[in-house]
């Protein structure tokens, strides 16, 4: 389980990347398209931002968000 995280983390911080300026809305449905998304859901707001609190404790990596 742990391994699935870590991987939506690595996951995220490369499409943040890729596409640099980019929505919560547009990451959810690039989620839902990603082949380590085993349900097939979007990546609820909450999960998101829970997400992004876990990077920045693993990585040190801080992903701001302009509402």
């Amino acid at each position: 389980m742990a391994k699935n995280y870590f991987n939506r983390y690595v996951w995220l911080i490369n499409t943040i990347n890729r596409h640099g300026r980019i929505s919560r809305e547009e990451i959810s449905r690039l989620w839902k398209r990603s082949s380590l998304n085993d349900t097939g859901e979007e990546l609820c707001e909450r999960a998101f931002h829970n997400h992004r609190e876990a990077i920045l404790d693993t990585f040190g990596i801080e992903i701001k968000c302009d509402r």
